[in-house]
């Protein structure tokens, strides 16, 4: 994350991903063993991985921080100029 600015949806993004690790594993666990885990196949837990994916990209753009609107020139590269003037 962006220097841990300690916004909620910054957290929420941190366990998304947590997440989406365990449902990756869980994917390819279920996929080499030939197995369900909770009932689910292993297709279903790649799905999962491309929709926690998705809402966690969803989440990086925020506007309490600059992340994601213009990339590295928010991060402090931009930040030199501003106090020349």
């Amino acid at each position: 994350m962006h220097g841990n600015c300690k916004c909620p949806h910054h957290w929420a993004a941190k366990i998304m991903m947590v997440l989406i690790w365990v449902a990756g594993v869980i994917f390819f666990w279920t996929s080499l063993m030939a197995t369900t885990v909770w009932g689910f196949e292993p297709l279903y837990y790649a799905w999962v991985v491309v929709v926690l994916s998705l809402m966690s990209l969803s989440m990086r753009s925020c506007g309490c921080c600059g992340w994601g609107k213009m990339g590295e020139k928010m991060m402090g590269e931009g930040s030199e100029h501003t106090h020349m003037q």
